[in-house]
Formats: C-alpha cells, sequence, structure tokens
C-alpha cells in the first residue's frame, strides 16, 4: 500500500502567504518623508514655545494687603492699583506721614524735656542720698510719696502733724521746749528783722521794669520774626509740601544763626533769603525741584502772552472770514471825520 500511494513533498509544504510591500515612486515617498517632518515640527513647536513663555514671563504672586486706615480715598485707590499714574499719590502720602511721624516724634520730645526739666532738681536732690535710703529699703519713689504725705499733713493739721513727725523720730514737745532754752542762753539778743531802704526798694523796682521790658520787646521781637517766616515761606512754591519745607527748614536753621550773628544784614528778610540761596544752590535736589516749580509758571505766562496777542489780533482784523468792519455814517463827511480822529 506504501509502494502504491507516493505522497509529494511539495504538496505538504507549509507556505507563508506575505504581502509584498506596495512599492513607490520616488515622487510618492519624497511627499511622505516631508508630510512626517511637518507634523513632527508642528508636534515640537507648541512645547517649546511655552516652555519659552514660562522661562521669560515668571508669574509673580502680589500680596494681598488692605490699604492703611489713614488713606484718602484716592491714596487708597492709587495703594490698590499702582500705576506711573497715580504714583505721584502715593508719594505724596508718603511725604505726608514722614513729616507727621517726625513731627510727633518731635513734639513728645519736647514734652520729655519739660518733664526732665521739672524733676531734674528734686531727682538729683535725692539721688544724693539714694544708697542711704536703699539700705532701709526706700526707693526714690517710696522717698518722695512720704516727703509729700508730709507735706500734706502739715498743711491739714500743723501740731497734729509736727507731733507725729517727734514721734517717728523718738523726739517729744517737752525736747523742744529744752532746746529752745539752751538757745536763748546762747543768743541772748534776738537779730532784728532787716528792712530794705529807699534806695534799695528804688533799684529792685527799677530792676524788676527792666526785666518787664526787656521781656516784652522780646516777645514783640519773636512775633515780627514768625510773622516774616510765615510770609517768606509763603512766597516760596518748595515750602507748599510740609516734609520738603521741614526739611529745608531743617538745613536752613544753622545758617540764618550764623548769618544773624553776624550783624551784616539790615532785616531778617535779607537773613532768609541768603540762607535760602546758600541751601537751595548747595543741594542739587533741592535746586531740581526749584527749577521744575519754577519752569511751569513761566510756560503758562508764556501760553497766556501768545493767548492775549491772538486775542488783541482778533479784536483788530476782527474774526476769519469776516471782512473789513462795518462803519456806521451818516454821510462821506462824517466818516472821513471820524476817521481823521480815530472813531471806529
Amino acid at each position: 500500500m506504501e509502494d502504491n500511494q507516493t505522497i509529494d513533498v511539495a504538496d505538504t509544504e507549509v507556505q507563508v502567504e506575505r504581502n509584498s510591500p506596495e512599492r513607490l515612486s520616488i515622487r510618492a515617498s519624497l511627499e511622505q518623508q516631508l508630510d512626517e517632518q511637518t507634523t513632527e515640527t508642528e508636534v515640537a513647536e507648541p512645547v517649546k514655545e511655552s516652555v519659552e513663555e514660562v522661562a521669560t514671563e515668571p508669574q509673580v504672586e502680589r500680596p494681598a494687603l488692605l490699604p492703611p486706615a489713614d488713606m484718602r480715598k484716592e491714596e487708597k485707590e492709587a495703594f490698590l492699583n499702582p500705576s506711573a499714574a497715580n504714583a505721584h499719590i502715593l508719594q505724596e502720602y508718603l511725604n505726608r506721614r514722614a513729616y507727621e511721624t517726625r513731627s510727633d516724634y518731635s513734639r513728645k520730645m519736647a514734652e520729655v524735656e519739660e518733664l526732665r526739666k521739672q524733676t531734674a532738681s528734686v531727682y538729683d536732690t535725692i539721688k544724693q542720698y539714694e544708697n542711704d535710703y536703699a539700705k532701709q529699703g526706700l526707693s526714690l519713689a517710696d522717698i518722695t510719696r512720704r516727703s509729700v504725705a508730709w507735706d500734706q499733713a502739715m498743711q491739714a493739721n500743723p501740731k497734729q502733724a509736727a507731733k507725729e513727725w517727734l514721734d517717728a523720730y523718738g523726739l517729744s514737745p517737752q525736747d523742744l521746749m529744752e532746746l529752745q532754752q539752751e538757745y536763748q542762753q546762747q543768743y541772748p539778743q534776738a537779730q532784728q528783722q532787716n528792712y530794705l531802704t529807699r534806695e534799695e526798694a528804688e533799684r529792685i523796682a527799677d530792676e524788676r521794669a527792666q526785666n518787664i521790658l526787656k521781656s516784652q520787646e522780646q516777645k514783640a521781637v519773636e512775633y515780627y520774626n514768625q510773622r516774616v517766616v510765615e510770609s517768606f515761606m509763603n512766597s516760596k512754591p518748595i515750602f507748599k509740601d510740609p516734609e520738603t519745607a521741614s526739611q529745608i527748614e531743617a538745613d536752613m536753621a544753622p545758617v540764618v544763626q550764623a548769618l544773624s550773628s553776624t550783624g551784616r544784614y539790615g532785616s531778617p528778610e535779607q537773613v532768609l533769603e541768603t540762607a535760602y540761596n546758600y541751601v537751595i544752590n548747595g543741594n542739587p535736589a533741592y535746586s531740581s525741584l526749584v527749577s521744575k516749580m519754577t519752569a511751569k509758571p513761566v510756560i503758562q505766562e508764556q501760553k497766556a502772552a501768545v493767548e492775549k496777542a491772538k486775542a488783541a489780533s482778533r479784536s483788530i482784523s476782527g474774526s476769519a472770514g469776516s471782512g473789513t468792519p462795518k462803519i456806521e455814517a451818516k454821510n462821506l463827511r462824517d466818516n472821513l471825520r471820524r476817521r481823521l480822529v480815530g472813531g471806529d
């Protein structure tokens, strides 16, 4: 049976079917490559641009703050939305607050200095015995309170207070009587009370009158100088801002004092003007401000002069397109007469 059936190997061979690739022309192959490159570029470029935007424009987070409570309405708006157009509003606010802060500090320091003068003599006196009282456990405040308490008691009831005071130090009224007897024995003749002579009384009265006149003259000079300073500052635009004015005043003060001590100037106005020019010209920041302030009025004056000239020209020649002004006259002779005498 094997001999009768012959197996063909070729018939039993497994063959894999493969799709043959489609052959493309050269033009189609190039177009396909160009399309692939274009697609890759379009996908990559947006990513590159977004990376550059993130790198070049970082987002800065602004703090959320409320404007200061003492700000005015326009200042609060400028604080919340700052820009180059409203920067001057914030500058004016900062200048005002700086002036108010320094003024308040100066006022407080003046109060402290006044209190120091009032208590300096008492403090210096008690300070000498501070260590002695400290050994007894008493502070300067305790000493002051005890002294005031004894003084108030003496004013309310002198006899009772004196008795309590003696008891506090281990003494009695009898001790005082014995002391008085010893004093009379040592000084039998009491000193007579001294009275002022007529000449001495007149001299004292004359000194008091001179002091009163001198004080009045000094007050009058101070008042006059104050009026001069106010008038001078009102005449200078740079003194309009309080903070700027305070800085210039501080720089002018020593110069004014030095110029006044020379005695070469006949009036306070001359002293102030000289000191002002010295300080302004010596500080570039001050001179720059003055130049800016004086430039504006000059420009405004020039504009006003031009407008005035234009108005005068229109009044003479009439408005544009109006022609020669019409002159009302009864007859030719009247018209000539009006012309000769300069009539309209």
